[in-house]
């Protein structure tokens, strides 16, 4: 198992970071739909910090995965992508990154704009003081990113459903750890 990616697959680390912020993705938005109907206010108060501490946790992996890119360059798209197809994958991972740093900062604007104290893995951050045009702003901001999010989460698992089993190239299987590739060489497979 190789820790660094290469041309025709991604590495342990990067597979890592992908899987955990995915889990931590499905596990931040159903939190937030349990805790909304919640009734009892220290449960939601719970859930909420939770939550949140998820979300900073999120945010902190997405430095490392930012980093981790940068010095591992990812493989290629297969040979004979259209380039349409590559400008669609390069825009929809930058929009991605984007909101994996947005969707936490946003969240994190709200809470310490509320009246409720923003508490992180057992760790009170300070109070940025009770505004509610601010908490307004911030929470509005944050429900929309969070349903781009999932529009746009959508569309990349589509997108990797699409290549797996329509265009039978190894774009998903470089991404699933345990799962070697099939065609090491890159090309896609005729469709058919």
């Amino acid at each position: 198992m190789q820790f660094r990616n290469s041309k025709a697959r991604y590495g342990v680390i990067a597979q890592t970071l992908h899987w955990v912020i995915t889990l931590g993705f499905v596990a931040q938005y159903a939190i937030a739909w349990y805790a909304e109907g919640v009734q009892a206010m220290q449960l939601q108060f719970t859930l909420y910090n939770l939550h949140k501490s998820i979300g900073v946790t999120i945010l902190a992996l997405a430095v490392v995965r930012i980093v981790w890119r940068l010095m591992n360059p990812v493989p290629p798209m297969p040979s004979g992508s259209q380039r349409w197809e590559e400008l669609a994958s390069r825009a929809s991972h930058v929009l991605l990154y984007a909101l994996l740093f947005a969707q936490p900062i946003t969240g994190l604007a709200f809470s310490m704009a509320s009246s409720f104290p923003t508490v992180i893995w057992g760790y009170t951050l300070p109070d940025a003081g009770n505004s509610e045009a601010l908490k307004d702003a911030f929470n509005a901001v944050h429900v929309y990113l969070g349903w781009a999010t999932l529009g746009l989460v959508g569309l990349h698992v589509v997108a990797a459903l699409r290549h797996h089993f329509v265009l039978k190239d190894n774009v998903l299987r470089r991404m699933l750890p345990f799962v070697a590739n099939k065609n090491t060489t890159g090309i896609r497979r005729p469709v058919g």
